[in-house]
C-alpha cells in the first residue's frame, strides 16, 4: 500500500512538470543505459527510469551514465556515440526510493546544445551535403579528403568561442573546434567511414579532433588546425594535420580516457602517416 501512495504522489508531480516515465521496471544496468540513450536521442529534457534495487546499486557505483549511454554506438545512425555525448550541455540526476525496498526511480534532467528544430535542419543539411559530395563508391581516403575540404572551405573559426556544434559549423558556417569535429563525425559516419571524436589539449589549449579509419588503419585528423586564421581573413586550406600518425601529429595530447591501453588496442594509430594523393 505504501508504494501505491508514493506512486500517486509522483504522478501529481508529473502534472506540474512533464516527465517521460518508462512503464517498465528494469532488471539490468545495460537496459537502463539503453533507455538513457533512447531518451537523449529523442531530446527528452526530463525522464524517469524505474529499476530494482540491485541495478540501482550497480549503477550508483558507476556515475558516468552519459558515457555509458554514448558507448552504445549503432552503425545505423551518426547521432549516437560521440555525437550523443557532445550533444548534452548539462546533465543532472537524482534518485527516488520506494518504501517497499525493492525498486527505485532514476530521475534525469538534460539540457542540449541544439534544439529539436536545429537537429532536424542539421539532418537535412547533412543529407544534402553528402549528396552534393557524391561519395557513393568512393574510397575511404576520398571520402575523408572531400569532407575535410568541404568543412574547411565552408566554415570560419569562431573567435567569440561560443559556437560548439555541428549545426554551427554546417549551417551557421562558423564554429570552434568542437563544431568542426562533430560536423566531420556526422558526415564521415553517414558516409561509411569509421571515426571517433578525441578531446585533449593542443598547444596548451583545450581542443578536440578526430581519428578516422582509412582502409584497415587509423589516423589523426584535425580540421580546425588545417583551417588557420589569417590576418586578411582569407580562407586557406592546408593538410598539415591530415591523416597523421602520432609522431607527425605534433602539439596534441589526448585526455586520459583516450590514452588507455584498451582504447589504443581498439583504435591503433598507423605507424606511418598517410601518403596523400590527388
Amino acid at each position: 500500500m505504501q508504494k501505491r501512495v508514493l506512486i500517486i504522489i509522483f504522478m501529481i508531480c508529473i502534472l506540474a512538470a512533464p516527465v517521460t516515465v518508462d512503464a517498465k521496471s528494469y532488471t539490468s544496468k545495460e537496459e537502463v543505459y539503453q533507455i538513457i540513450r533512447k531518451n537523449i536521442l529523442a531530446h527528452k529534457e526530463k525522464f524517469s527510469i524505474e529499476m530494482n534495487i540491485e541495478v540501482m546499486n550497480e549503477i550508483k557505483r558507476n556515475s558516468d551514465l552519459l558515457n555509458k549511454a554514448a558507448d552504445i554506438d549503432s552503425k545505423k545512425t551518426s547521432k549516437d556515440g560521440d555525437y550523443l555525448r557532445f550533444s548534452v550541455s548539462e546533465w543532472a540526476t537524482n534518485w527516488q526510493w520506494y518504501t517497499n525496498g525493492r525498486t527505485a526511480d532514476l530521475n534525469l534532467t538534460v539540457k542540449y546544445r541544439n534544439t529539436v528544430s536545429q537537429e532536424k535542419k542539421l539532418d537535412t543539411e547533412i543529407k544534402r551535403v553528402l549528396k552534393a559530395l557524391k561519395l557513393d563508391g568512393k574510397s575511404d581516403y576520398a571520402k575523408v579528403k572531400k569532407v575535410h575540404d568541404y568543412i574547411i572551405k565552408k566554415t570560419i573559426y569562431d573567435q567569440t568561442l561560443k559556437k560548439h556544434t555541428a549545426y554551427d559549423a554546417l549551417i551557421g558556417k562558423s564554429a570552434v573546434c568542437d563544431g568542426y569535429t562533430l560536423a566531420a563525425y556526422r558526415l564521415l559516419t553517414d558516409a561509411g567511414v569509421m571515426t571517433r571524436v578525441i578531446t585533449g589539449w593542443a598547444a596548451g589549449n583545450l581542443h578536440s579532433w578526430n581519428i578516422v579509419q582509412v582502409g584497415d588503419k587509423w589516423y589523426n585528423l584535425d580540421l580546425t588546425w588545417d583551417d588557420p586564421i589569417t590576418d586578411t581573413g582569407e580562407q586557406i586550406l592546408t593538410y598539415d594535420y591530415f591523416l597523421k600518425n602520432n609522431n607527425d601529429f605534433i602539439n596534441h595530447r589526448r585526455d586520459s580516457m583516450y590514452r588507455t591501453n584498451a582504447f589504443n588496442i581498439k583504435y591503433p594509430i598507423a605507424i606511418e602517416s598517410y601518403e596523400m594523393r590527388n
